[in-house]
């Protein structure tokens, strides 16, 4: 089972990419991979609606 450990959305100069680590365990909760680390670039518009949603709260906590 991949358990995921952090985020961060990220806005460059292609638009917003999400990285974000994750750790691997097996039935038994042994730890088989710890620290993984992928990312991409969002294209899909719901998720970069959300992405909106989430700057928006942001923007009033400023």
């Amino acid at each position: 089972m991949k358990i995921l450990t952090g985020f961060a959305i990220i806005k460059d100069a292609i638009g917003h990419r999400i990285t974000y680590t994750h750790s691997e365990v097996d039935e038994k909760g042994t730890i088989i991979s710890s620290n993984n680390k992928e990312s991409f670039i969002v294209m899909d518009d719901e998720v970069k609606g959300l992405i909106g949603k989430l700057e928006d709260k942001i923007s009033e906590r400023l």
